[in-house]
């Protein structure tokens, strides 16, 4: 690359923290997926995006879930990550 830029490891990092702090102290991150299309290049500004796809009643966990699709992208509107996070909520 001919900039430095931020991929991989990095940029899951990012998703897995914002959804975390969506869930709060006591939700759980369980499970994700998560897609790589294009990397963050130094000077870029990276956009999270997430709506609840589904609610589990009986997840394979043995408690309710819910799914979120998350999605990070630039300023020119290029999508950089798509996620797939399952995670448990509190009562």
């Amino acid at each position: 690359m001919f900039r430095a830029y931020g991929y991989g490891a990095t940029m899951s990092a990012w998703m897995h923290d914002y959804v975390a702090y969506w869930a709060g102290h006591d939700g759980y991150v369980r499970h994700s997926k998560c897609q790589f299309r294009s990397p963050a290049f130094e000077g870029d500004v990276t956009y999270f995006e997430g709506e609840v796809a589904a609610k589990n009643a009986e997840s394979a966990y043995g408690f309710p879930t819910i799914t979120l699709k998350v999605k990070l992208f630039n300023q020119d509107a290029e999508t950089l990550v798509n996620a797939d996070v399952e995670v448990e909520l509190p009562y």
